[in-house]
């Protein structure tokens, strides 16, 4: 059986499992946030898997199925109340990858763009000087413990720049002007980052590390060298290039022993996704958070909405960053967390940015129910649902409940 032999049947054998009984609709983001379009649900996505399965071994691909699949957040939600255990974001994971592999026609024109950005730059969009600028307002030294922002942080400020000349242009022809980027990359280097996010990312960057050295925690960085870890890569089928892109940042980080991450896609990419094609992957991976000392912070007295990152939810469960601002402050959940968390809407800003708002304004009701302070922990969040109202970063918070 060849590689793409064994794809097709893992989309065969998850997409099968569907029995449509519809429990996943009530729970997808998508679904509510597209006007109830089916083909964005996560059922949808199931049924037109089979289907993309079938015409595959029968004859060919025709069918355009890449809003399907693309719209999909990957936050894997509808596995949790699944009877039959259905993982659409999986199903929609291999057929992203068919995509990549054998029918580039279905593909989005940014997704090439970032692909081939990520190839050429280390970074989905190359990052100008003023993205470093915090580097220069902290403390670090050599050490064997290494600080990896996965530059998400610094990607913020270009994705609010994107949006704000897409209304302008209109989407056509912003959409035109994508299109001739991606054939022609180096277009992309005239990318400028929005200066008021510019500013307030720097900002949260250095105040987690104004957090780690209160809590005596030594560390490295890698500067304009860092590289991106490769989650577009992924999250987009590209596997093929996704293992090769990983062995060399892989080269990188093996001179380290421990590498602290700063927003959950890098934590979980490099926690769980390296090892499955790294045999020899022996770093001790970290969320900033598992370092802090609470001995450090006074209580706020404040109630907190605290919005939980997909990336922290689901098989991989991670509990740093709830645990630290409940030690600072009341922190309360919407109706939507834990394993049931629902998502902001930030993995579909560049593709469906129209969709994202809609999920990102159903997420921040949700929210602002519960309390007028709103936390997250994650750069795509804060970014995506501060487009509604004021949401407070993590470490911004912290850092105010200093002694």
């Amino acid at each position: 059986m060849t590689e793409f032999e064994k794809i097709l049947n893992d989309l065969k054998n998850e997409s099968s499992k569907c029995i449509s009984c519809g429990f996943c609709d009530s729970v997808c983001p998508t679904y509510k946030s597209s006007g109830y379009d089916m083909a964005k649900t996560a059922r949808g996505r199931a049924q037109t898997g089979l289907n993309v399965f079938r015409e595959i071994t029968l004859n060919d691909l025709s069918l355009n199925v890449s809003d399907t699949f693309y719209s999909c957040l990957d936050c894997h939600v509808c596995l949790q109340v699944c009877p039959t255990g259905v993982d659409a974001g999986k199903i929609s994971d291999i057929v992203k990858a068919i995509i990549s592999e054998k029918y580039k026609k279905l593909q989005k024109p940014e997704v090439n763009l970032i692909i081939e950005n990520i190839k050429k730059y280390k970074s989905p969009v190359p990052l100008k000087k003023v993205s470093y600028e915090w580097l220069g307002h902290i403390k670090y030294g050599r050490s064997d413990t290494l600080l990896y922002t996965g530059l998400m942080y610094q990607l913020m400020p270009y994705t609010e720049n994107m949006e704000r000349m897409r209304k302008k242009l209109g989407n056509k022809l912003f959409h035109i002007m994508i299109s001739m980027a991606s054939v022609i990359p180096v277009f992309s280097r005239f990318g400028r980052p929005d200066k008021r996010m510019l500013d307030r990312t720097n900002n949260t960057l250095i105040h987690i590390v104004e957090l780690l050295n209160k809590s005596g925690i030594s560390f490295d960085v890698l500067g304009y060298n860092e590289p991106y870890p490769g989650t577009l890569l992924y999250d987009y089928g590209y596997i093929n290039d996704f293992k090769d892109y990983i062995t060399g940042v892989y080269n990188i980080l093996k001179n380290y022993k421990k590498v602290i991450t700063v927003d959950p896609h890098t934590y979980n990419i490099l926690r769980y996704e390296y090892k499955k094609y790294i045999p020899d992957f022996n770093i001790d991976v970290y969320y900033y958070t598992d370092f802090l000392n609470k001995s450090m912070f006074t209580n706020s007295g404040k109630t907190v909405a605290f919005h939980d990152p997909c990336h922290f939810q689901g098989n991989t469960e991670y509990n740093g960053a709830i645990n630290i601002i409940s030690s600072v402050a009341k922190a309360v959940k919407p109706e939507r967390n834990s394993n049931l968390t629902y998502c902001c809407g930030g993995p579909d800003e560049l593709l469906y940015p129209d969709l994202s708002m809609n999920i990102s304004k159903n997420r921040y009701n949700q929210l602002i129910e519960k309390s007028q302070n709103i936390i997250t922990a994650c750069p795509i969040c804060s970014y995506s649902l501060s487009r509604n109202g004021n949401v407070n970063d993590l470490a911004d918070f912290l850092v105010k409940c200093i002694k």
